[in-house]
């Protein structure tokens, strides 16, 4: 059963607390506080992976290439004109989404894109 504490959670507060701990309790502190960082680096690393790996389903992706085909050739109808640029926003959305998560895997990794690119199996959202 959890209490609720008499004064408000701050940073102050907490630290106060944590100054009163003693060694063995600051060390079991410091250690389950690592291991939940942890658990949460690893949940967030996992997160941006799957962001990375983001796309339009099959059949968007074929109907886009469909229409694009079509909008080349001047043939797109209105209501094509408003699917193909529907469609297309969400591609780009995809990608932005996709290339953000990317860079924010190689910051953390503090290695090339490429090597990036390699560990976490990154392929182009136009690949199968």
């Amino acid at each position: 059963m959890s209490t609720t504490p008499a004064s408000p959670m701050t940073v102050e507060n907490l630290l106060a607390v944590i100054k009163r701990l003693s060694p063995s309790e600051l060390r079991e502190f410091k250690n389950r506080f690592a291991d939940w960082q942890n658990k949460e680096a690893k949940k967030s690393e996992a997160e941006l992976i799957k962001a990375t790996r983001l796309s339009l389903s099959p059949a968007d992706k074929r109907r886009l290439q469909r229409l694009t085909d079509k909008s080349e050739r001047g043939k797109l109808t209105e209501k094509e004109l408003t699917e193909y640029q529907r469609l297309a926003r969400q591609a780009e959305e995809i990608a932005a989404k996709r290339v953000a998560a990317l860079a924010e895997l190689v910051q953390r990794h503090k290695q090339p894109v490429s090597a990036v690119k390699r560990k976490i199996g990154w392929k182009n959202s136009y690949d199968s």
